[in-house]
């Protein structure tokens, strides 16, 4: 049996103890060259928001099973904000993920095979306190794409990032995009119990993946704290929408 049959209605619950996002805004001509055929760039204003979602989770399990019985999970996922064509004609905006990082064993043996989200081995560190966080992934891999970042938060800053777009972009985005074991493109459905997030600010910022572009500008960045968190498999683009966009 294709593993993928056994767990496609499982869905995956969680407590998002934080959701990092560190973004940058690059020309849209660099962002497709990243992108599989039949997604293209979201553009705002001219250009195209790409960044690192790192992931601090609790309690992950399916959904359904005890609290208790959960497991912490951190991860770091590089990003592209994508859109698609869907059967009825219209338009779809997510993020197309072309790698995520993780310091769980459960989620790279399951990610891709059992449920969508391929996710590679790697060390992950948190630090923080009232008014910073710090936060570092070291790939285990060969593939690279290492993060650091220190952020500093006002811990009395009003959570508005939905207001502005890049924040209404990286935050509103609810399917994402990425390619399985077997190279076919899959999709998840993230829904948290709320988009509300507060602007931070990037102390220090080193990622290989932003700087992978040339045209990076660094751009505004956000906080996501306790949220309850469902994730489901999501219906990807079909083969024949994909020609038709490429």
């Amino acid at each position: 049996m294709n593993p993928q049959d056994h767990f496609h209605g499982l869905a995956i619950r969680g407590t998002i103890r934080r959701r990092l996002l560190v973004n940058a805004l690059v020309d849209p001509d660099e962002a497709a060259e990243r992108l599989p055929a039949g997604l293209r760039p979201h553009v705002i204003d001219g250009r195209t928001v790409v960044g690192c979602c790192l992931l601090e989770i609790e309690a992950i399990r399916p959904a359904g099973w005890p609290r208790a019985v959960g497991m912490p999970l951190r991860a770091a996922a590089h990003r592209i904000s994508v859109e698609w064509g869907d059967e009825r004609g219209g338009t779809v905006a997510g993020v197309y993920v072309p790698v995520r990082h993780t310091d769980s064993h459960s989620a790279v043996l399951i990610g891709g095979r059992g449920f969508p989200g391929v996710h590679r081995p790697s060390t992950i560190e948190i630090s923080a306190s009232e008014s910073t966080i710090g936060w570092r992934s070291e790939p285990i891999d060969s593939n690279g794409l290492g993060v650091r970042v220190i952020v500093s938060v006002d811990a009395d800053g009003a959570a508005a990032a939905i207001g502005d777009e890049v924040g209404a972009t990286c935050l509103g985005a609810s399917v994402g995009l990425s390619f399985d074991h077997r190279g076919r493109l899959e999709a998840a459905r993230m829904d948290p119990s709320h988009r509300d997030a507060r602007e931070v600010t990037v102390e220090l910022l080193e990622s290989e993946f932003l700087d992978s572009f040339a045209t990076a500008e660094q751009s505004r960045s956000y906080l996501m704290s306790d949220a309850e968190v469902r994730w489901t498999r999501a219906q990807s683009p079909t083969p024949s929408l994909l020609e038709v966009g490429a």
